[in-house]
């Protein structure tokens, strides 16, 4: 059900029987808490320069994400190109 890429008519007879949800991508505010949060646990025995480069790291990452997504962008031949919070956790 790509919008962008054509126009897919789905039943309402279908529909019916769907219960349909949709939640967006967290604020940039809120994915730096959340990663923040991960690697100055993991991080926090480690020395103090190491600590340092949490938000670096967390920064670097979601600039590799955006830049992903806006390179491999969702078509209706390349449906599987989605990109989600879920591929931003396996990094760290």
């Amino acid at each position: 059900m790509n919008p962008t890429a054509g126009s897919f008519f789905v039943d309402p007879r279908l529909q019916r029987w769907f219960w349909i949800v949709a939640v967006s991508f967290p604020e940039g505010s809120s994915i730096n808490t959340i990663f923040a949060a991960f690697l100055n646990k993991h991080f926090g025995k480690f020395k103090s320069t190491v600590m340092e480069l949490v938000v670096p790291v967390i920064k670097s990452a979601l600039q590799l994400h955006s830049e992903v997504e806006r390179s491999f962008r969702k078509t209706a031949l390349n449906f599987h190109y989605e990109f989600n919070v879920r591929h931003l956790t396996n990094i760290f």
